[in-house]
């Protein structure tokens, strides 16, 4: 190895020191806040109480259930909407929002499911990770290509939305605008 060559990677390595030892207090101090969050009972939004369902879900969209009456949205996910419509490969129109819905009903169907609520919105809706026999049903809806990640809340099911849109799997088989695009224009289109 040249002199300059092992100038430039004893230079890496000390910036590389640097920066580890700067991140590890900022990590720590984090990790504290988790903890203390955790043992105080609050999700990660501030002075929201984590909430513990469990019952029988019915599906009331892609990406809603309620469990024993109570309806909760899943956290991180974002599927069709009532009215949306999609094409299939080969072209075909058909409803997104009531196949989507079908496919989070037979994941929950006969299922006891277990929801922890984490936020509350100002319109009271809440959201959650919602699981069926230790399944993320977000993590699942979105892998099997029935849902989007909603990137800007959550980057945890990237890798999921990757793998679907990589196989070609549910919505992305064919044509479908993503539920937020399609909210969007139907807002301007009906303020026309």
């Amino acid at each position: 190895m040249t002199s300059r060559a092992c100038s430039d990677a004893m230079l890496m390595a000390v910036l590389l020191a640097v920066l580890l030892a700067l991140a590890g207090p900022a990590m720590a101090q984090t990790n504290q806040t988790a903890k203390g969050q955790a043992a105080k009972g609050r999700g990660p939004i501030a002075n929201t109480p984590d909430q513990t369902i469990k019952g029988t879900a019915m599906a009331v969209e892609g990406d809603l259930l309620t469990i024993n009456g109570t309806a909760v949205r899943l956290m991180g996910i974002d599927a069709p909407d009532p009215g949306q419509k999609c094409k299939n490969r080969y072209g075909h129109e058909l409803d997104c929002f009531k196949v989507a819905t079908a496919v989070l009903a037979n994941m929950v169907k006969g299922e006891e499911v277990t929801c922890t609520v984490t936020e509350q919105d100002r319109t009271g809706e809440k959201k959650g990770e919602c699981r069926v026999r230790g399944v993320d049903l977000g993590a699942a809806m979105v892998s099997r290509g029935w849902a989007f990640q909603y990137a800007s809340l959550s980057p945890a099911y990237q890798k999921g939305e990757a793998y679907a849109q990589s196989k070609r799997m549910g919505l992305w088989a064919g044509q479908v605008e993503k539920p937020w695009q399609w909210r969007s224009r139907q807002l301007r289109e009906n303020a026309k």
